[in-house]
């Protein structure tokens, strides 16, 4: 392969393949790639650049999940375990407004006992006490929501949503690639069903967004294997 020619393909709105990405990856130019990527940063959003401020609140640290990269998780009964009161939720939730939030980002472990009654009840605590967006619960704690309340992706969400959800954020994304995750993120679901609750969402209307996180078991054929399917879920969402 040529460089030059990948080069050209970007500049030229043309998709690469996997094994285009790869290659580039290891043989691209890494000052030829920031300019290209600047390149199509500026030709979608201008010279705009947004800034957000919220609050990341950790509703409980119990999970049944166990990753090797987390030092947060407990398991129920743990001296060590929590879960905070509603009363402690409004105390950081009126710090962050004073410091000029305008969301709070709500994530917590995969809880063995709750059901979608205890995340609806959480939302609607918000909403009715505080004025700000609320961006909550990634795929995995919506996939043992679901699974613990013997409801679909799609009922979860909309219920959720019907309460005061804004958006998703798209934690526990990892390394969408199933030997990845089932080294580094023993109980945590499989990249197929955190891919199905964002098409769940997608399709309900509520936005979302996506993490990888690098630097452990994974290499750059993984990497790209991850980007893939985002980029093949996203046409796949617009484009029906």
């Amino acid at each position: 392969m040529n460089n030059n020619d990948l080069y050209s393909k970007i500049k030229n709105n043309e998709r690469l393949s996997s094994e285009e990405a790869l290659h580039l990856a290891y043989k691209g130019d890494f000052l030829k790639l920031g300019e290209l990527a600047n390149e199509k940063s500026k030709t979608i959003n201008g010279d705009r650049v947004a800034y957000l401020i919220d609050r990341n609140i950790n509703y409980t640290n119990v999970c049944n999940a166990i990753c090797r990269f987390c030092a947060f998780y407990r398991t129920k009964g743990h001296k060590e375990a929590y879960e905070i009161t509603f009363e402690e939720l409004d105390k950081k939730i009126v710090e962050a407004l004073d410091q000029g939030a305008t969301q709070v980002l709500l994530q917590g472990g995969v809880h063995p006992d709750h059901k979608i009654d205890f995340y609806t009840r959480l939302i609607s605590h918000i909403k009715k006490n505080h004025k700000i967006q609320i961006h909550a619960f990634s795929p995995p704690e919506i996939d043992h929501i679901a699974k613990n309340s013997e409801l679909s992706n799609a009922e979860v969400v909309k219920k959720l949503k019907s309460v005061g959800l804004n958006s998703i954020p798209g934690g526990g994304a990892e390394i969408l690639v199933d030997e990845i995750r089932e080294r580094i993120a023993i109980g945590k679901c499989s990249a197929n069903e955190w891919l199905a609750v964002m098409e769940a969402a997608h399709k309900v209307g509520v936005r979302t967004t996506s993490t990888m996180m690098l630097g452990h078991a994974e290499r750059w054929p993984h990497r790209i294997e991850h980007l893939q399917r985002l980029l093949n879920q996203f046409f796949r969402n617009i484009c029906g």
